[in-house]
């Protein structure tokens, strides 16, 4: 069960001030605020209250992608998920199919007592290992925390037992993104959809670049559900993606 907290409302200066700060952040790094700008009331109704995406069923995206994302997702597509959480309960939410894997036992014990053995969901639970070989350095994580000395290679090829142009969507929010991209674009059907969080990581740029190098994509930056830092999700077409 989801322990209930006490509400906080925060302060309306601090969120501003909050803002303020992430505007500078982006302006310093040379990088588009219009995206950021617009969405202020959205950032305040975020941060006003401590909830969480995952209370909220909202995918922890930025806020202009989960925008997008509910015109894209439609009931009975199949979507494959690296990360579980508020997300999962999203696209559940708009009917689809999900399969979804996670490393963190803890976690994936919560979002699976939300779900209540809901059919439409299957949840996968496929913890790292520790690392025992420099060819497995590719495994690791570059971001999150209690990472170092592990490996997610086992993780990265969860969806293997998938036969290809299976998936219509699938959403690489997890650990060893890059390995996780590469191994499950083929599962991919021909015009699906790939999001990729957190795109604006300078470790992810050279597995992006080198497999979705040529598609369409939308850029999605600044405002993120339920978090007070910016962020960047890209949404990736397939090649043979009709509109």
């Amino acid at each position: 069960m989801i322990e209930e907290r006490e509400v906080y409302i925060k302060p309306w200066y601090k969120i501003v001030l909050r803002f303020s700060n992430e505007v500078k952040k982006y302006l310093f790094n040379g990088r588009s605020i219009g995206q950021a700008l617009s969405a202020f009331k959205y950032y305040y109704r975020y941060n006003r209250r401590m909830k969480s995406h995952f209370e909220e069923e909202l995918p922890w995206l930025t806020h202009y992608a989960y925008e997008r994302l509910k015109t894209l997702v439609q009931p009975g597509m199949k979507v494959l998920e690296f990360g579980i959480g508020g997300s999962t309960l999203f696209f559940r939410g708009l009917g689809a199919e999900v399969f979804s894997i996670e490393h963190d036992k803890k976690w994936f014990q919560i979002v699976d007592s939300r779900l209540n053995s809901d059919e439409k969901v299957k949840l996968n639970l496929i913890e790292p290992e520790n690392l025992n070989s420099e060819i497995e350095l590719k495994y690791s994580s570059n971001h999150g925390l209690f990472s170092e000395g592990l490996t997610w290679k086992a993780y990265s090829f969860g969806a293997e037992k998938f036969e290809d142009n299976f998936f219509d969507i699938i959403l690489i929010d997890g650990r060893a993104r890059p390995e996780c991209l590469r191994n499950s674009i083929s599962k991919l059907k021909k015009g699906g959809i790939l999001i990729f969080d957190n795109s604006d990581r300078e470790s992810y740029h050279e597995s992006m670049n080198e497999i979705l190098g040529g598609w369409k994509k939308e850029v999605f930056s600044g405002v993120t559900v339920y978090d007070w830092a910016f962020n960047e999700t890209t949404i990736f077409y397939h090649p043979d993606y009709l509109n």
